[in-house]
């Protein structure tokens, strides 16, 4: 095969054409999974092809030539894949052969699933949604097809469980037997024939299935079983010599009676006795539990006793049992009797033998060491079941409607194979038309098939369980478990024990809800199950059962005065009682397409209802014209049993007397009428959460001081309410206080909260003072208040880590204290114009990580560090000293923890000198420091500097900042409208940057083992020249340099890319904005590399627009060692591409910016000095082989290159990779304040 430029294809025989084109994406992979896979494809003699070094700057076309060559391609979903434009065009070109009949896609859903790349969800969809921004919409349209054309097609999963070398000997299989089936097809053929798009199908679709278990006639019907059989033997693990007992339990429906058959009949023969018996359950419910000891016994030993007595068991017949090794599989046990009764004290089972017991009930195996959860089929499994059932030739259709259509009935089903089958078949005798129209239907109108599937397990239920089961389908699927459990369970889970009874445990032990990473979540399946049987109604007895959620239901009964008698028993008919409670209604105002005008009555006689939800889905808020439930002769109620009251816009000033709290749990009543909640006190002693937000008429919570177990309480935005009772203080359960615009609160009381973590009293505008209420506070917001001190005994909140203060304008002063909050880590001082000094630390300060005093009226830099005046000046003369240990770090002060320090806006004409001291720092921000004139020396792993404004500013440090290998790659130095800046301190920024560029490049290519990541270092400052450094120059935004034949030697390290905008309209400027360069070098016969790389830029999210009042010079570095790299393995000392041709543009985020002009442009190869060791160690402190790898270990897992991302994306400081930091982002979402 001939080689292309900078590309090595593996193959066994290189003058073949590849069998296996494989497309994946990152080098964790490249260096583990895909070099194990190469080796195995070699072992078994595949042809295949791979980019050696994955270089995604050449010629595509090369690449797309060896896809059509191929006769399959392996596509590898990763959780990187989408990080990259070259994998997913790759994946568009694989998808055109295949669908052209020329190729088998095999996708490998390596630790991502099916349902995750067709629904784009989670981090793989935020890539790439964050990757298209940069193309067209063609392209992103192309990809997103790609992508979910590929996740509906049978693959093979991992999700990282199993070893990876059953992963690769699955692959190699399974590749053979595709290959084989190709071949076979082409000897049929004739040799110019197309190959049919069903045998397509069918090679892609054997990928999941090995050859002792599916044929041609059952492959799709049995999809997805051969990965639950391997993940079950696992379990039973053969090699172990002690008997080994698992459980294998899932939902109705899920395959397990399938599974363990199948499990049965391919092992049966490795035991000298083995029994298979079917429907336990039933069988103990016919014969009674003890019958079922007396059946195994029969089944067992029937060739050596013609009949089993009644006297007979498991110890008296334990000799002759002891004699053989059994494998013994019982299906359908319920109970834990059921499991003793079949295995007593399995003392009678020989060691080696193997018991599956299979199970719809959790608790029956819960004393099992081993157990098996068997999960859903994945969406490409799901499809082809579902196709199986649903299409004559047992085919997943082309791609187009029934396509679309058949992904959303598999959808619905969530990887229930029963469900599939059922669905299938029903649609099986149905056109187009006829499919759409049950797919509107099936969430009311249910599949009776699967109703009676499901129904099983619902009529094991008790009525609390039946209850508990309604209530989390019609109001808290995916809510916190305890949450929930608070609202549903008979016992309070704060009062109980693991004994206690449960009833949302006891639902997910019998599978009909799951409760993942502390959530409670139900199936879709059961979820349309329960509406539909949990809100029937009869109108021959008016009585309803459970739930109403329905809204036509609820109108319909309105308008003929039925619900004030749903929950009424007739007199002395107790019997009837379990059939006429209505305990749940739940309310969509937004379905309501009229107003309704409800009788006073209506809840009148709703004594046993529980859980009363009115709300508008479409929005949260006090929308005009959204309500539309009226009452015009007021409400009567009679709700003693209520738990859970959720009234979007509650219209009364007062809860209606028969609204009783004494069972109530939670209240909520955002953008309500309400004044106060009860006239009297009343018992609330069961109230844990209280949301009444933005019910701007309310004065007075006293009705809630009995609330002693009132965890949280929501009053922002009530504008009415201007003190807290002083009875609060009994409320010793409250963790979460929320008055956030209370305008005219002025005080609260001298209380202690013992409980109190998060209290925000945001937009208080007329709180002057502010009593430290509970020294359990993690979290203060006092954004916007009237402080205007803060008071000594903040110094005893030892638990706070956050403290915002933003626009605080009457702030004058902070304490001395303030250093002893040794648990502080974001202090937030935004906007506090008046504040006129920082507090001289005298404590260390080791956590504080964000430091925010933009807008104040600070004119000196807080002393953030301290040492002495000799070593001040000291350091001013020794540019590149020992970080770690000058100038004392251990003394007071902040600790180097220090990650984004704000300081723009201010009167500063300096910085302190030690600043580089802050070891950590990531972001310095000094835009509009009007007055500052000279910047220090800066630290050496600073991402972004933005001295954006900064008018007076004429210097900066030599070198800006410490020139050191650490693990921050990525640097941006904004100095846009510093209009004063001279000569010298232009020169140190372009030195610097290129130093930087040529340093990080160096010890990359040096001390990290062959893995290329790309630096970039930007920069940009007024100026109407390129400087002379950049050896190409041109006028315009398209620059043709010619280049030298031999031009990418062993020093190059990068390129330097350099434009000159011209901003003619200052007061358009938008808050993102991009300068690109697209580079492509070429040969005579065409291009073979291109790329498109970010010049410089930023992206202020929230900030106010740029206006740049002149030209500005922006100059970027980017590495291009793999290049070179590729070079010289490839072609050792022959030419590459050298012809060049660059274009310059400026965008923002709606495309390209017209009024910005590109002046003039410059292109410079970087290559890396002879001196670079000497530079290192001389100038630019210790830079040892150990000291770096240390380095850039500790950070290469968390960095990105073009390798990773193909380009870079923009922070608020121009380019950035995407592990930014956050802090306490749950708090500040809950406050709905922002950070800055």
């Amino acid at each position: 095969m001939k080689k292309s430029p900078s590309l090595r294809s593996y193959s066994m025989d290189a003058s073949a054409q590849p069998q296996v084109f494989i497309n994946f994406r990152g080098a964790e992979l490249r260096h583990s999974f895909i070099g194990h896979l190469k080796k195995a494809f070699e072992r078994n003699g595949i042809n295949f092809f791979i980019d050696t070094n994955e270089q995604k700057g050449l010629n595509q076309k090369v690449f797309f030539k060896r896809i059509e060559e191929s006769k399959i391609a392996l596509a590898i979903f990763s959780p990187r894949y989408t990080e990259s434009r070259w994998c997913l065009d790759e994946l568009v070109k694989m998808k055109e052969c295949m669908e052209a009949n020329k190729l088998v896609i095999v996708p490998i859903f390596y630790k991502v699933t099916p349902y995750t790349i067709q629904g784009l969800m989670g981090d793989f969809g935020d890539k790439l949604r964050e990757l298209v921004k940069y193309v067209d919409d063609v392209r992103e349209k192309k990809w997103t097809e790609a992508l979910k054309y590929a996740s509906t097609i049978i693959g093979i999963n991992y999700d990282g469980k199993r070893d990876e070398d059953l992963l690769i000997g699955e692959i190699v299989g399974d590749i053979q037997r595709v290959l084989k089936k190709i071949a076979l097809q082409k000897g049929k053929e004739e040799p110019k024939t197309k190959m049919p798009r069903t045998n397509t199908s069918t090679y892609s679709s054997s990928i999941t299935h090995s050859k002792n278990i599916v044929d041609s006639d059952n492959q799709n019907e049995l999809a997805g079983l051969k990965q639950r059989l391997d993940e079950l033997k696992e379990k039973l693990d053969l090699s172990h010599k002690e008997t080994r007992i698992v459980g294998v339990y899932g939902m109705p429906g899920i395959g397990k009676t399938t599974l363990v058959k199948r499990l049965y009949d391919e092992w049966k023969h490795k035991f000298q006795r083995h029994v298979h018996l079917v429907n336990i359950r039933d069988m103990s419910n016919a014969y009674g539990a003890q019958s079922l000891q007396r059946i195994v016994l029969k089944s067992l030993l029937s060739d050596t006793y013609n009949e089993i007595s009644d006297d007979m068991n498991y110890e008296t017949m334990e000799s002759e049992l002891l004699q053989k090794k059994v494998f013994l599989v019982f299906d359908d046990v319920s109970s834990k009797n059921q499991v003793h009764s079949l295995l007593d004290n399995h003392k009678w089972i020989r060691k080696g033998s193997r018991v599956v017991i299979s199970t719809r009930n959790r608790t029956a195996i819960s004393q099992l060491e081993y157990t098996y959860a068997v999960p859903s089929l994945d969406l490409a499994d799901s499809l082809n079941r579902f196709s199986f059932y649903a299409f004559k030739d047992h085919n997943c259709p082309r791609p187009g409607n029934l396509r679309d259509l058949s992904t959303k009935f598999a959808d619905y089903a969530r990887g229930n194979p029963q469900a599939l089958k059922i669905l299938g078949r029903e649609l099986l005798s149905g056109d187009e038309d006829h499919w759409s129209q049950r797919l509107d239907t099936l969430a009311q109108i249910p599949s009776p098939r699967i109703q009676d599937l499901l129904r099983k397990s619902y009529d094991e239920l008790s009525e609390q369980q039946r209850e508990a089961f309604f209530v989390v389908a019609c109001f808290f699927r995916s809510g916190d478990e305890y949450y929930v459990r608070s609202l549903v369970d008979s016992a309070d889970p704060d009062n109980s024990t693991d004994d206690t009874a449960s009833e949302i445990r006891d639902l997910a032990d019998k599978l009909l809800i799951s409760i993942s990473s502390g959530r409670v979540e139900m199936h879709d399946l059961w979820s349309t199950f329960a509406k539909k049987h949990g809100s029937s109604f009869s109108a021959e007895s008016s009585q309803g059962n459970y739930m109403i959620w329905d809204h036509d239901t609820f109108a319909s009964m309105a308008k003929n005065k039925r619900m004030r008698f749903v929950n009424q028993t007739r007199k002395n008919d107790q019997s009837n009682l379990k059939n006429s409670v209505s305990s749940g209604i739940s309310l969509d105002m937004s379905k309501f397409s009229d107003k309704l005008a409800l009788d006073n009555e209506i809840f009148s006689k709703m004594c046993n209802l529980r859980y009363l939800k009115v709300y508008n889905s479409q929005c949260s808020r006090d929308c005009d014209g959204d309500y539309k439930l009226n009452f015009p002769d007021g409400l009567k109620c009679a709700m003693e049993s209520l738990r859970y009251l959720y009234w979007l816009q509650f219209p009364l000033e007062e809860l209606p007397e028969g609204i009783s709290p004494k069972n109530l749990i939670e209240l909520n009543l955002p953008y309500s009428k309400i004044k106060r909640l009860w006239e009297d006190s009343k018992d609330t002693s069961k109230l844990k959460w209280v949301d009444l937000s933005h019910s701007s008429e309310l004065c007075e919570i006293s009705g809630l001081l009995g609330a002693s177990n009132l965890q949280r309480l929501n009053l922002e935005g009530c504008t009415d309410l201007t003190t807290l009772p002083q009875g609060m203080q009994e409320m010793e359960s409250l963790v979460y206080l929320n008055m956030g615009g209370c305008t005219r609160l002025v005080s609260l009381p001298n209380m202690k909260l013992k409980s109190l973590k998060t209290l925000i009293l945001s937009y208080c505008s007329n709180l002057e003072q502010f009593p430290v209420i509970s020294e359990s506070l993690e979290s203060l917001y006092l954004q916007a208040t009237a402080i205007e001190v803060i008071p000594d005994s903040v110094e005893d909140l030892q638990k706070l880590f956050l403290l915002n203060l933003k626009d605080c304008k009457s702030l004058k002063s902070l304490p001395d204290c303030l250093g002893k909050l040794r648990a502080l880590q974001e202090l937030i001082l935004s906007g506090c114009s008046k504040l006129k000094m920082f507090p001289e630390l005298k404590e260390k300060m080791e956590s504080l990580k964000i430091l925010l005093l933009d807008g104040t009226g600070i004119k000196q830099m807080p002393m953030l560090l301290h040492c002495s005046q000799s070593q001040g000046k000291a350091f001013a003369n020794k540019p590149f000293p020992d970080i770690q240990t000058h100038c004392g770090l251990s003394n007071s002060g902040l600790s180097s923890s220090l990650l984004s320090l704000c300081l723009s806006g201010n009167d500063l004409e300096s910085l302190q000198d030690n600043i580089s001291q802050l070891y950590q720092l990531k972001w310095l921000d000094l835009k509009n420091c009007k007055k500052l004139k000279s910047i220090p020396v800066l630290p050496p792993n600073l991402k972004c500097l933005d001295a954006h404004g900064c008018d007076s500013l004429e210097k900066v440090g030599t070198p800006l900042a410490l020139l050191m290998v650490t693990g921050q790659i990525h640097c941006t130095f904004i100095f846009t409208n510093c209009n004063k800046l001279d000569q010298v301190a232009k020169s140190n920024i372009i030195s610097y940057t290129r130093k930087k560029s040529q340093l990080i490049s160096d010890a990359l290519n040096r001390y990290n083992g062959g893995f290329v990541l790309e630096s970039l270092i930007g920069t940009c400052f007024p100026g109407c020249e390129v400087p002379a450094s950049f050896d190409h120059q041109g006028f315009g935004s398209v620059l043709e340099p010619k280049l030298p034949r031999h031009w990418c030697d062993s020093r190059l390290t990068g390129i330097a890319l350099c434009a000159v905008i011209m901003f003619p309209d200052c007061h358009h400027q938008n808050n993102r904005f991009l300068v690109k360069c697209t580079c492509e070098f070429k040969t005579d016969d065409g291009p073979c590399i291109s790329f498109t790389s970010i010049v410089g830029g930023w992206s202020i999210p929230g900030d106010d627009p740029r206006k740049i009042d002149s030209a500005h010079v922006f100059i970027g570095y980017t590495s291009w060692l793999y290049i070179n790299k590729c070079h010289v393995e490839d072609h050792g000392k022959g030419c590459i591409p050298y012809l060049a041709s660059l274009r310059f543009q400026v965008t923002n985020s709606s495309g390209e910016v017209a009024k910005c002009k590109v002046l003039k442009c410059g292109f410079s190869l970087v290559c890396t000095p002879n001196d670079i060791d000497d530079i290192s160690r001389e100038k630019m402190g210790d830079i040892s082989p150990q000291n770096m790898g240390n380095a850039l270990n500790k950070e290469n897992s968390n960095k990105t290159s073009r390798n990773d991302y193909d380009f870079w994306y923009p922070s608020n400081c121009g380019m950035t990779s995407r592990n930014d930091e956050h802090f306490h982002d749950e708090e500040l979402a809950e406050a709905n304040i922002s950070k800055t």
